[in-house]
């Protein structure tokens, strides 16, 4: 084959260097802008502000990093704290909070439930496997001491977007990185991945945007405190067929890496007094402060480093973002930051705005209760930034309101509602493999069942104590009385016939442990266990059943409950 002239060698020399100059032209144009530097201002605000990142997941579920590498990436991004939540149901002992790095790490957990994720910091190790309904989660994460924190909202994964919204969380993101990433179009995605190696942070702002989870957040917490955070849902570990978690044996690259994440947005959490050094004094400084909603979010990627704060001023005392102060006379709202020129604040009172300047701080008197927050919008470049640069959590001016769950298991039965007692002709039903033992509580009063699931992979173990039970009109609650030798859940369930081998069955799961309890299962709580004609329980359900199986109890597991006082409540007359 005839080598090509010099002539022809320079002509495809020169193509090549055209291409690579417009190619690199063409990314100089598509690139974000730098974030832009600020200016750390004369006044400092009260307390001291720790940056940092929450909801980070390493090698030990499916992230791409050690948790090594975590703290490195962490500090080489100027944080001075990481939450660490892998995928779990809280059974394993969560690792003392401890320094790496220089920075602070707390280990928490992100735990699936049947309508959406939950994530929980601070919490002990849980007793027994935690999933299930959303509600049994929530109610067990707060019996175990945890923050809990609604993950990805509006996640567009099937089994993830969180439905419940009257359960009384601690908190919620407002923002997921992950997801935000995910639902972008194949041309901003295309753009980002060419100009993510130049900046990488910059890019990754970049592929924020608005959501409804803000006016969602104003809607929950409207009768209620919630916390709302921004979770980096950081995995360093992107799957070439990334349609869901985990990705474990699928092919992937360390992107976003956990730095650029790091990078792109962080928490400030404001802590009266400054770290001491030693991790768990100050992992229980931060968590105080995070469960208060001392905490709002930046996005670094755009302006970084950001000096704020947010604060009311009423009867001689300063109340800082997070507080509540019971007054009713007038107040003065304050926020200040060293934000661009080009920045706007706004202020919300109860989801909707109050007032809005166009400058870095903003100064507001009010003699109106409410539920105050802040937001800082930067308009650069004659365009507003499809998210806020700083969303604050709230203050709120008035008096305390109680929030109060509906239908929850184990509510008291109303005074005045009848109570018939239920004739029950006790037997057991268990699965291949497991067994269920009718034993005599004692004192011979109800009926206990004595239980092993079979070991190996969860595969549909149960063992279950049987009744039959007649659902007379106007029931509208089972009652009972129940404990059990060592914390556990069981599934309290009414199974009515039907064409198929089970039958149709609702169910509610309740929490037992060594003291005897007096429980309430109202009709309307119980939800379908499988495929059901009806979403609440059939009039014609014949069969109640305490049930054990690997939602919450793991495979091999033995033990022991009793259950008396059966009674169904029925409306008053």
């Amino acid at each position: 084959m005839r080598r090509p002239s010099p002539r022809a060698r320079r002509l495809l020399a020169g193509g090549a260097v055209a291409a690579v100059a417009a190619a690199a032209a063409a990314i100089a144009l598509l690139l974000p802008p730098r974030a832009v530097p600020l200016r750390q201002p004369e006044w400092r605000p009260a307390g001291t502000t720790w940056r940092g990142a929450m909801h980070v997941h390493t090698q030990r579920s499916d992230g791409g990093g050690t948790i090594d590498e975590v703290a490195a990436a962490a500090a080489r991004a100027n944080l001075q704290f990481v939450i660490v939540t892998d995928h779990g149901d809280g059974t394993r002992a969560p690792d003392p909070p401890h320094y790496r790095s220089g920075v602070l790490v707390l280990d928490g957990v992100e735990i699936g439930t049947n309508a959406g994720h939950y994530v929980a910091v601070g919490m002990r190790q849980a007793p027994y496997p935690l999933g299930g309904d959303t509600r049994d989660v929530v109610e067990d994460v707060a019996r175990l001491g945890g923050f809990g924190v609604i993950a990805h909202p509006d996640s567009g994964k099937g089994d993830q977007p969180w439905k419940d919204w009257d359960l009384p969380v601690d908190g919620m993101e407002w923002l997921n990185a992950d997801s935000q990433w995910r639902d972008e179009g194949v041309r901003r995605l295309a753009r980002a991945v060419l100009t993510y190696p130049f900046r990488p942070a910059e890019t990754l702002a970049r592929q924020l945007n608005q959501s409804a989870l803000l006016s969602r957040w104003d809607q929950v917490a409207a009768g209620r405190s919630i916390v709302a955070v921004a979770g980096a849902d950081a995995h360093a570990r992107l799957g070439v067929r990334a349609e869901g978690d985990p990705y474990k044996g699928r092919i992937f690259l360390r992107l976003p890496s956990y730095e650029a994440s790091f990078r792109s947005f962080s928490l400030q959490v404001v802590t009266p007094a400054p770290p001491t050094g030693r991790a768990v004094e100050d992992a229980r400084q931060l968590l105080t402060a995070l469960r208060a909603g001392r905490v709002h979010t930046v996005i670094d990627g755009w302006a970084s480093p950001a000096a704020f704060e947010f604060a009311v001023r009423g009867e001689g005392v300063d109340v800082p973002e997070g507080g509540r102060l019971a007054t009713s006379a007038p107040v003065v709202v304050r926020v200040r930051s060293n934000a661009p020129l080009y920045a706007t604040v706004v202020l919300i009172r109860d989801g909707v705005e109050v007032h809005r300047v166009d400058r870095q701080s903003l100064v507001y008197a009010t003699d109106r209760p409410g539920r105050y927050r802040a937001e800082i919008w930067l308009n650069r470049s004659g365009r507003r930034m499809p998210v806020p640069w700083i969303v604050t959590n709230a203050i709120t001016i008035g008096p305390a309101t109680a929030f109060e769950g509906a239908g929850n298991a184990g509510a008291a039965t109303p005074a005045d509602a009848p109570v018939e007692t239920v004739p029950v002709r006790w037997h057991v039903e268990h699965a291949p493999g497991s067994v269920a033992e009718l034993v005599s509580p004692a004192g011979g009063v109800g009926a206990g069942l004595r239980f092993r699931l079979a070991a190996g992979p969860a595969a549909g173990q149960f063992s279950a104590l049987v009744s039959p039970v007649e659902l007379k009109q106007g029931t509208r609650a089972l009652v009972f009385r129940a404990q059990a030798e060592r914390p556990m859940r069981v599934s309290v369930q009414l199974r009515a016939p039907s064409s198929a081998p089970d039958g149709e069955r609702w169910q509610r799961s309740v929490y037992l442990d060594s003291t005897p309890r007096d429980l309430r299962v109202p009709l309307e709580s119980m939800r379908p266990a499988g495929v059901t004609a009806s979403a609440r329980p059939s009039p014609t359900a014949d069969n109640l059943l305490f049930v054990v199986d690997t939602v919450n109890t793991l495979p091999g597991t033995a033990g022991r409950f009793t259950v008396s006082r059966l009674g169904l409540e029925r409306a008053p007359d």
